[in-house]
Order: C-alpha cells, then sequence, then structure tokens
C-alpha cells in the first residue's frame, strides 16, 4: 500500500465508524438509546429536571415531521403525557435530542417514525444531532 493511500484509507475507516451504529426505526417507532454528541447544545430545559422525557412505543398524539432538514413545525405545543411523533420525511437519516442530552428519539430513518413522551411542564429546546443546523423547541403544558 502506498504511503500516500494509507493516511486517506485511515480517515475513511473513522468516517465511516462515525456515521455508522445506532439504531435506526424502521416504521415503528425507535426505541434507540441516547448517543453523545459534541456539537450539542447545553442548555437545560425550563421545567425541573432532565428526566421528564421518555421514548414512547404508543401511537403519537401529536405530529411534527423532518423535512428537507428542518422540523415542523419548529415549535411543538402538547400537553403532560402526550405522544409527541416525529417522522422522517426525508431520505436521510434525523434524530430529534434534547439540547441536555437527556432524551432521543435516536436515529430515525427516512420513512419511520419515532416518539417521545414528557411527564413534567416546561420549555423542552432540541435539535438532530446529525444536522446541528435542524433545531426546535417543546412546549409542554400541565
Amino acid at each position: 500500500m502506498s504511503r500516500r493511500l494509507a493516511p486517506t484509507l485511515g480517515l475513511f475507516a473513522i468516517l465511516v465508524a462515525a456515521c455508522g451504529g445506532g439504531a435506526t426505526a424502521t416504521g415503528g417507532t425507535s426505541s434507540a438509546a441516547p448517543a453523545a454528541s459534541a456539537a450539542a447544545s447545553a442548555a437545560a430545559p425550563s421545567s425541573a429536571g432532565s428526566a421528564a422525557c421518555s421514548v414512547s412505543t404508543a401511537t403519537p398524539t401529536v405530529a411534527g415531521s423532518m423535512q428537507n432538514t428542518a422540523f415542523n413545525p419548529t415549535t411543538i405545543q402538547a400537553k403532560v403525557g402526550d405522544v409527541i411523533g416525529f417522522t422522517n420525511k426525508d431520505s436521510i437519516q434525523h434524530t430529534a435530542t434534547l439540547d441536555d442530552m437527556s432524551c432521543t428519539t435516536g436515529i430515525v430513518a427516512g420513512g419511520a417514525t419515532a416518539a417521545l413522551t414528557f411527564t413534567a411542564a416546561g420549555t423542552y429546546p432540541f435539535h438532530c444531532e446529525i444536522h446541528p443546523n435542524m433545531t426546535g423547541k417543546i412546549e409542554i403544558s400541565g
């Protein structure tokens, strides 16, 4: 192997490892574990604690989408206990991850839906870990 090709292959292996892994949702909801992201903001929700969110397998009662590398709507309004569904209408993967990293849908494949449920009122800023420019907020009322 040439000396110039070896560093290129090493970089390719790192990129593949960084992009791979994680769970994908395939039509239903995702129950993937949270993934850490150095690019994520550390803003805490204005509610009383970050354990107020969990991944849900129930049928969504409030709908949101991921399309054209954006969340729609960017502000989701729901009540405590509502199941907030995120349907990925893009062909690329996305996540809906709270900015404080306490809760995430995990990776949501194109065409799939993943859902979150909140147990405490508050405002929860979130983003896509893969596309940090995708941001929004979830406003939960009691």
